[in-house]
């Protein structure tokens, strides 16, 4: 199952590094570019960039018993091994013996918020936060 970004951060992404970009190759199109133009083309490709690898990896994936939060490093974590889920304003923390997954909630779908929230409600985890998730409306 996939977490999928919410689609306004992704098409912000892909509209502020086409800008950007489009922007900064007309400077240097013109003839008047500077270091600040070559660093604005550089962050519009990597916008862009950041939208495509987004676009195909979502934020996250639980396959197999394992949470994946997909980002240039990836950080996984084993659902059966979570000792304690914390809930905050935008934020959830998931605690194992040896590591912890911060998910910022901001950044996710709300179908997919559904989904998230139902499955770290379903761990049998002492004063989990998230159980019987599933049964309420959104």
């Amino acid at each position: 199952m996939k977490i999928a970004y919410s689609k306004r951060r992704l098409y912000s992404n892909l509209v502020l590094g086409g800008l950007f970009a489009i922007l900064g190759g007309l400077k240097i199109y013109e003839g008047t570019a500077s270091y600040f133009t070559a660093f604005q083309l550089l962050l519009g490709i990597l916008l862009v960039g950041t939208f495509f690898f987004q676009k195909k990896h979502q934020y996250l994936s639980i396959q197999k018993g394992l949470l994946t939060k997909n980002s240039l490093r990836k950080k996984s974590i084993e659902l059966d091994k979570i000792e304690q889920v914390q809930s905050f304003p935008g934020r959830i923390k998931l605690f194992t013996s040896e590591e912890k997954l911060s998910i910022n909630t901001e950044v996710i779908e709300n179908d997919s918020l559904h989904k998230l929230l139902s499955t770290l409600g379903s761990l049998e985890v002492e004063q989990n936060p998230f159980v019987g998730y599933a049964t309420k409306p959104i």
